[in-house]
């Protein structure tokens, strides 16, 4: 498969971004073979592996900058990538773009890392999922925050995709958008508050994640 690797410090942050700009067009299923758990993909469609294989070489790179040689993330539980011990990343891709960002864990803190790539909703899209993603308050919320409203659900849609995975490693269990809601939005922040209990975290925790987009796709960071 055509790829490109590259990396960036994302914007107002010290975190390291590996970027993979891939042609799925030219994937072939013997590139697959790098991945201990290509057997996983085989009845997957040929954008879904390709969207894979992309993640996984940022990945491998992202471990690769922490002295972590050779390893490929597997899938774990709904899917998460099994990272090395003494390490915790994440995952993202969209269109023919694929991110990933890896820290290193800190003894006796609640580590996490989330990060999210997504392209922004059109008004159409953006009517009709609004529901499943913020609360009545929040749309007040984003329709006063002088973004434009499918560009403000599109962060908060991003903003809780990335929340998730920077928690589901100390939560161990699926939740929805309906567990944390946006309580301020800022640029380059948007604040998410916990309405309710997730594991080690409270009712009422509060996160600020980064977000950064360039008018057609936007990206959310978080560290925890």
């Amino acid at each position: 498969m055509i790829c490109q690797l590259t990396h960036f410090d994302f914007p107002t942050t010290s975190q390291r971004v590996y970027r993979v700009d891939f042609d799925a067009s030219t994937f072939h299923p013997d590139d697959l073979l790098c991945l201990p758990h290509r057997e996983r993909l085989c009845g997957a469609v040929t954008r879904r592996r390709a969207e894979h294989l992309a993640g996984r070489m940022a990945a491998c790179e992202a471990l690769s900058f922490q002295g972590i040689k050779d390893f490929v993330p597997g899938i774990g539980l709904h899917r998460a990538p099994c990272w090395p011990p003494g390490f915790t990343g994440s995952i993202t891709h969209t269109g023919n773009v694929a991110l990933a960002t890896v820290i290193q864990e800190r003894e006796g803190e609640l580590c996490g890392v989330g990060i999210d790539i997504e392209v922004i909703m059109n008004a159409y899209d953006a009517q009709n999922i609004a529901e499943g993603v913020v609360n009545p308050a929040e749309r007040e919320l984003l329709h006063g925050c002088g973004l434009p409203f499918p560009t403000a659900l599109t962060l908060s849609f991003s903003a809780k995709e990335s929340l998730f995975k920077a928690l589901y490693r100390h939560v161990g269990r699926y939740f929805d958008f309906s567990a944390a809601e946006v309580i301020k939005i800022a640029e380059p922040q948007i604040a998410l508050r916990l309405v309710s209990p997730l594991g080690p975290f409270r009712e009422g925790d509060t996160f600020s994640v980064s977000w950064n987009s360039d008018g057609e796709q936007l990206t959310t960071l978080i560290r925890l």
